[in-house]
């Protein structure tokens, strides 16, 4: 009798357990709602972590996941490639605390656990560090995936404030653009994205790099565009599209995503006088934060983005270093062979 009363406490005891658990750690499979984005704003997350992002991703048919509480949140989808399966959180979780933090990879990895994900790959925002991190046996990716370094220009302060911290060339430009015979336009239409996306091929050509396709960015603009979630803006002269930029839009923040221009403008150096304007209608929106979107690391000057590094700092700001990307296994012997491909391979 004793035997089956302490067994039936046990079992009691595992499924109150088990309930806690899932409680602690719970997520779902789907876009967020419109409160999520209020909270996300208070939490000061990053774009890719927003509701009009979830949007996007499952607009190309990617399975996306999300889960939150007091200090934590997290939004991540999930990937299937080659080399093993996994959890990617792009600039997430965003916690409060590393306590917090520990609290989202479990939610995260309750979620990997039931997808059968080899690994999660995570890029945590808040106040932690590296050692946080490796106290919670997460190690560093291969790469990062998203920029580790980025730009922000604090657009609370005076008008004259951000002119001062530009260079003494891109003030000129930029008070002289109408002058020198540039208008600006701005649009939410996604169909309005056509001659951002022929610049874009001839600087793609210009520099040997290549973009992600034409569909990838017209779904961007289909998506976010009639969500107030992205903008396009264009740098006018006699009467042709010569600079544009495409710039992701929240409550609180602007960030600079993706830019070309036109070879025939080129002498004109259009992109300057579209950055100021775009900047100071962020700020004319009352945006507090202006986000550069990426740059390259401070001690490698031959990176990929040093050049386009080069032309973002000359408008000023604030470098911000996040952690990088890092990573937590799930299934730990596919994903230590997943390592070891990875590292044969580079």
């Amino acid at each position: 009798m004793l035997l089956l009363y302490t067994l039936l406490c046990t079992t009691l005891l595992f499924i109150c357990l088990e309930r806690y658990n899932q409680a602690m750690v719970n997520w779902q499979e789907d876009t967020p709602g419109p409160d999520w984005d209020k909270t996300q704003t208070e939490r000061a997350a990053h774009f890719l972590q927003s509701s009009a992002w979830a949007a996007f991703l499952a607009a190309r048919n990617k399975r996306v996941f999300f889960a939150q509480d007091a200090g934590w949140s997290w939004l991540a989808t999930f990937e299937v490639k080659k080399l093993g399966k996994y959890l990617y959180c792009p600039y997430g979780p965003t916690v409060s605390s590393a306590d917090d933090l520990s609290k989202a990879l479990a939610s995260i990895k309750s979620c990997a656990k039931k997808l059968k994900a080899d690994f999660i790959r995570i890029e945590p925002q808040g106040p932690i560090t590296e050692k946080d991190l490796r106290a919670l046996h997460l190690q560093r990716a291969h790469r990062d995936i998203q920029p580790r370094f980025t730009l922000l220009k604090d657009l609370s302060r005076s008008d004259e404030d951000l002119l001062i911290e530009m260079s003494s060339t891109n003030r000129r430009l930029y008070r002289r653009a109408s002058e020198l015979g540039f208008t600006f336009k701005s649009s939410q239409n996604p169909e309005d994205i056509e001659p951002f996306l022929d610049m874009l091929q001839e600087t793609a050509k210009r520099h040997n790099v290549v973009f992600h396709a034409r569909e990838y960015f017209k779904t961007m603009a289909s998506t976010l565009m009639p969500l107030g979630a992205a903008k396009i803006f264009y740098a006018i002269h006699d009467q042709q599209p010569a600079a544009a930029c495409l710039t992701f839009e929240n409550s609180n923040a602007r960030y600079y995503a993706h830019a070309a221009s036109a070879d025939a403008a080129r002498k004109l150096q259009p992109g300057v006088p579209l950055m100021g304007h775009v900047i100071f209608d962020a700020k004319a929106e009352h945006k507090q934060l202006f986000d550069y979107y990426g740059i390259a690391p401070p001690d490698q000057p031959d990176h990929k983005l040093a050049g386009v590094t080069q032309f973002k700092k000359s408008f000023g700001g604030e470098v911000k270093e996040t952690l990088g990307t890092w990573e937590l296994p799930v299934r730990i012997v596919r994903y230590h062979s997943y390592r070891l491909v990875r590292k044969i391979r580079h």
